[in-house]
């Protein structure tokens, strides 16, 4: 049985996941920029992920945004609130913030769905392994940011799930430099295979 980017994606029922694309994360004026992340590279990322969704769109594969949710409820006193707050991490996310909508142009369409989520890991939230097994998926091809956290976590619990997975390298970023290629290698050696977004293209043909 083959191991490659056309069997995992093609053979395979996949899914185009989009990881936290959202303005406290990307935008000029969100809650990282604010905190004095550059988020230029992220930012970069909005032409290259725009043509994979367009192109997931054409080729009837499903495309779910993943959306990080902040509530009293669910940030509550634990190890996850303490540790946020001994490292002064940007108070993003929200809930019925600006900060938490959607990035500029990465916006869903009708089709297209919608997980919130609460920690790194997308499979923390019960609803999203729900809506992989009721779309019959096996493969995850996953986008976005950041890479070292919230990406590599939830590539780490799909693979343990015995979910495929596969990471779009141009196509993801994080907020430290010295993380990103870290998390790629130990992605494409324990949890999946990491390719480009043109080798992904290719798979369906010319644009």
């Amino acid at each position: 049985m083959p191991y490659d980017s056309k069997y995992l994606c093609q053979t395979l029922q996949s899914a185009l996941v989009v990881v936290d694309m959202q303005n406290d994360f990307v935008a000029n004026g969100g809650a990282f920029h604010q905190s004095g992340f550059c988020v230029n590279h992220y930012q970069a990322l909005e032409p290259i992920i725009i043509s994979l969704i367009e192109r997931a769109r054409n080729e009837n594969i499903p495309v779910i945004f993943l959306r990080m949710v902040h509530t009293t409820e669910n940030d509550k006193e634990g190890a996850w609130v303490q540790r946020r707050k001994a490292r002064k991490h940007p108070n993003s996310c929200r809930e019925g913030t600006w900060g938490s909508e959607f990035y500029h142009k990465l916006q869903p369409k009708f089709g297209d769905y919608v997980v919130e989520k609460h920690r790194y890991s997308a499979f923390l939230n019960p609803a999203f392994e729900e809506l992989l097994q009721s779309l019959h998926i096996k493969t995850l091809i996953l986008i976005g940011i950041n890479t070292n956290t919230c990406v590599e976590s939830t590539a780490r619990d799909a693979h343990q799930r015995d979910y495929h997975v596969v990471v779009i390298k141009d196509a993801t970023t994080c907020a430290f430099k010295d993380a990103y290629q870290p998390s790629l290698t130990t992605i494409e050696r324990h949890f999946g295979i990491v390719i480009l977004s043109d080798e992904w293209h290719e798979l369906y043909g010319v644009r």
